[in-house]
């Protein structure tokens, strides 16, 4: 007997029986209809409809991740305007992640009946995942989820607890990479830098599932510290942390990211005591060049962090005089205790978007943090981040909470990047666009190597109007972050549309793996100027996809250009689009 583990997905039709008593023959023809969706969504996510059964749907997918992104767009076609004419079904879905027995092409076992249990649960239109499920996809599937509580399933033993997907999570600057498969998929730049490396997520090594957040927060302290250098490509976190779980060694990482050079190591804390294992090795060889390990105190982890970056930067550029003033740089906490309730509070600032109750974690570990250090400018900077997550969540107005939180962060630690890319942020917002400037350019003078800041100074361009510096930050983002996520592929679109190049606006939003709202509103505007009725319709369709109740008058109250005349045609254009194409397709 043959087992594996799978992610299945459960589907079927709301009010299936009514309507077959009702209308045999049209029930049957959009069963039909749905059918032929079900599998053209699924094969776009390497997934596989293995058994069907009247209104019912069982697929297979090897990633949780691609399972859910899949059922997610799958109620998106269902409910958009064109569907619902056609097929006019709705359903639900289930999706679980467990060990399965393979019978041929079918699946049997405990997993796939939970999957049905769970699918029952879920409102119509809605999907619905196990915790199993929630734990894999949290990180990168880019969506929000809503706790729905445990339930107790029929005929399951054990209660499970289940999360409704609630929408896409949107731009987020610690987001990760979205890698559908367990395979690595071929991303690397030609002629990428000999001077390159990918620090991959520390293995957190201890018994204790919830010491993860200190093996993230010493991974992404050592890309900080490695980014500050101009000469050293360091790849960035949206990649790093989106290679948990991909098998691949350091020869493949080398081979399709492009990169010379691979860090991996392991952690495990216990109490004040840590040990740190890392190595690196050269990534065209496979040859490890060398390896540390270190048994100290939390109060010597800074020396350590400074020591290993010192190694590698000599490794890798050979400039240690160069390291250390680039360490000289960094402002450490004068609590020890704060910094460890910093990298909590990072931990579940990564996923804020994610749930609420991550949001609001967030920002009680960041008042932790204060509490123990209240000048602390770093925690300042990340605890207005975290506010302005929790705000999006409940609605609330913060916006003098984060102006103050900016401003201060700033002031108490002039030389962190993070802060004055948040400060740049908030005069963006208000217009200020020369203060906006000058603190993007600081922030890229301390850390040249991040990809967020990277691509939000590029965004500031594009909002003064100069596409062509905008595109040239896009191609250093690319380079810095090869699963370049959708905040740096709109700025390349947009960089088009304000340059009215716009084929390659439209070209450009085409080619994305996960078409956000401001993509579709750009190639919709953009779509006005190319003369072809196809185009248009299929990007308002697709716009209002996203955003059914879509209004270009609230969409441009966010796009900050200080040239007002771009955002009148912007607006103009939107409306001219949605109108034209609304009276074809009501003719």
């Amino acid at each position: 007997m043959n087992r594996r583990l799978s992610t299945i997905l459960a589907a079927d039709v709301v009010g299936y029986s009514t309507r077959m008593r009702e209308d045999e023959v049209d029930t049957i023809n959009r069963v039909t209809l749905l059918n032929e969706l079900i599998g053209t969504v699924a094969s776009t996510h390497n997934g596989r409809v293995f058994n069907r059964a009247g209104d019912g749907f069982l697929l297979e997918f090897s990633s949780p991740v691609a399972a859910v992104r899949c059922a997610y767009n799958l109620q998106l076609q269902l409910a958009a305007p064109v569907t619902k004419r056609e097929i006019g079904l709705e359903i639900r879905v289930g999706v679980h992640l467990a060990d399965v027995v393979v019978d041929g092409d079918d699946l049997l076992g405990d997993g796939v009946n939970v999957a049905s249990r769970i699918e029952s649960e879920a409102e119509p239109g809605t999907v619905l995942v196990s915790n199993a499920v929630f734990d894999h996809a949290k990180r990168s599937a880019q969506l929000k989820f809503e706790n729905k509580g445990t339930r107790k399933l029929k005929n399951i033993s054990e209660p499970i607890t289940v999360y409704a997907v609630a929408g896409e999570l949107g731009t987020h600057s610690c987001g990760t990479a979205l890698i559908e498969d367990s395979s690595l998929p071929y991303v690397a730049e030609l002629q990428k830098s000999t001077n390159s490396i990918v620090v991959l997520p520390f293995k957190n090594m201890s018994n204790d599932p919830e010491q993860e957040y200190f093996s993230d927060g010493l991974t992404e302290d050592i890309i900080t510290e490695l980014s500050r250098f101009p000469d050293i490509l360091t790849i960035s976190r949206n990649t790093s942390f989106g290679l948990k779980g991909v098998a691949a060694d350091a020869r493949e990482l080398g081979q399709k990211l492009g990169v010379r050079f691979c860090l991996e190591g392991g952690v495990r804390k216990l109490g004040n005591r840590i040990r740190i294992n890392a190595y690196l090795t050269d990534a065209v060889s496979g040859e490890q060049l060398w390896a540390e390990r270190a048994d100290c105190n939390l109060v010597d982890l800074f020396d350590f962090q400074d020591d290993l970056v010192a190694k590698i930067v000599a490794s890798v550029a050979g400039q240690i005089e160069r390291q250390m003033e680039a360490t000289a740089q960094r402002k450490r906490p004068g609590d020890l205790e704060a910094y460890e309730c910093l990298i909590r509070g990072l931990y579940y600032h990564r996923i804020g978007g994610v749930t609420k109750e991550n949001a609001q974690e967030a920002v009680h570990w960041f008042d932790e943090a204060l509490k123990r250090d209240p000048g602390y400018g770093r925690v300042h900077a990340w605890r207005a981040c975290a506010v302005a997550t929790v705000a999006e969540w409940t609605g609330e107005d913060v916006w003098d909470e984060l102006v103050e939180a900016g401003n201060l962060a700033v002031e108490l630690d002039e030389t962190d990047a993070e802060s004055h890319r948040i400060a740049g942020s908030l005069a963006l917002y208000v217009r200020d666009f020369e203060r906006a400037k000058f603190h993007f350019n600081r922030a890229l003078e301390l850390n040249p190597n991040h990809a967020f800041i990277v691509g939000r100074t590029g965004e500031l361009h594009n909002f003064l109007g100069d596409g062509k510096t905008a595109l040239e930050y896009q191609k250093r983002a690319k380079m810095l972050d090869p699963f370049l996520p959708e905040y740096c592929r709109e700025l390349e679109a947009i960089a088009y549309y304000v340059m009215h190049d716009f084929e390659a606006c439209f070209n450009t939003v085409d080619e994305f793996a996960r078409l956000t709202r401001r993509a579709a509103a750009y190639r919709t505007a953009a779509a006005t100027h190319l003369n072809n009725d196809c185009k248009l319709e299929r990007a308002v369709r697709d716009l209002l996809l996203h955003d059914p109740d879509f209004r270009p008058s609230t969409f441009i109250q966010t796009e900050y250009f200080k040239d007002r005349e771009i955002s009148k045609r912007l607006k103009a254009e939107l409306r001219s689009a949605m109108a034209t194409t609304s009276l074809r397709l009501a003719g």
